[in-house]
C-alpha cells in the first residue's frame, strides 16, 4: 500500500512539474513569436504581420 501511494505521488509531482515547464517554454514561444511580429508591424507601418501571425495559430 506504501508503494502505491508513493507512486503516486511521484506521478502527481511530475505532472505538475511538466505542466508548469509546459506552459513556461509555451509562454516564452509565443511571446518570443508575437514580439517578432510586432518589430515587423513597426517596420511596415502596418497592422498585417500581426494578423497573418494571428491566421497562421488559429
Amino acid at each position: 500500500m506504501e508503494d502505491i501511494i508513493i507512486g503516486l505521488a511521484a506521478v502527481i509531482i511530475f505532472f505538475i512539474v511538466g505542466f508548469i515547464a509546459g506552459y513556461y517554454i509555451m509562454s516564452y514561444y509565443f511571446s518570443r513569436r508575437f514580439k517578432s511580429a510586432i518589430e515587423r508591424c513597426r517596420d511596415d507601418d502596418s497592422f498585417e504581420p500581426i494578423i497573418d501571425e494571428m491566421q497562421e495559430i488559429a
